[in-house]
């Protein structure tokens, strides 16, 4: 039997349920309170504004990209590029169900840049990490930003790689950061 959800995580839900039927910017509190079964001012206990909300969503997608780059670590042999390695391979795992989400928080936080500084601070520490580990910070920062391109171009639909290009860019990627 799994735990009961909080209503917490119940309005993320429900927001990302909203965002994917409507788009964020159509996204409101009272639509979120509504999908999510409870009161606004239930719904205004835990999120007190539209950019409270905006910034749990975000705060969950990075967590789950964390979580991901967990799992693929452990699979992976320790040594200096394991982590980036690890970091590669969840960029690479996409999740179209995640990738549309976000996709449309992408639109939502371009209005307001300063919600994107939690995902800044993770990548600053992330590029530090890697470089501790042994690897040289040009390696680090060309691995970084191609990984992070690769995603920002899925998730704006802008990709024109094939399948099969795709697969080979992120294995030239694995390459690099065993050298």
């Amino acid at each position: 039997m799994s735990p009961r959800a909080s209503s917490r995580e119940i309005i993320i839900d429900a927001a990302e349920a909203v965002v994917l039927e409507n788009g964020a910017r159509h996204m409101t509190l009272d639509a979120v309170a509504v999908k999510a079964g409870v009161s606004k001012g239930g719904l205004l206990y835990h999120f007190p504004s539209k950019d409270a909300l905006l910034r749990a969503m975000l705060e969950r997608l990075r967590k789950n990209m964390e979580e991901t780059r967990e799992k693929k670590s452990k699979g992976l042999k320790k040594g200096p590029g394991r982590e980036i390695k690890a970091y590669i391979l969840s960029g690479a795992d996409r999740d179209p169900r995640k990738d549309q989400i976000g996709s449309a928080l992408l639109a939502a936080v371009a209005h307001d840049p300063k919600l994107l500084q939690s995902a800044r601070d993770d990548f600053r520490r992330s590029l530090a990490e890697f470089t501790r580990s042994g690897l040289h910070f040009k390696r680090v920062a060309v691995i970084s930003f191609a990984v992070t391109g690769l995603i920002l171009s899925e998730l704006l639909s802008l990709s024109p790689l094939s399948s099969k290009e795709r697969h080979e860019l992120v294995e030239e990627l694995l390459r690099l950061a065993d050298e």
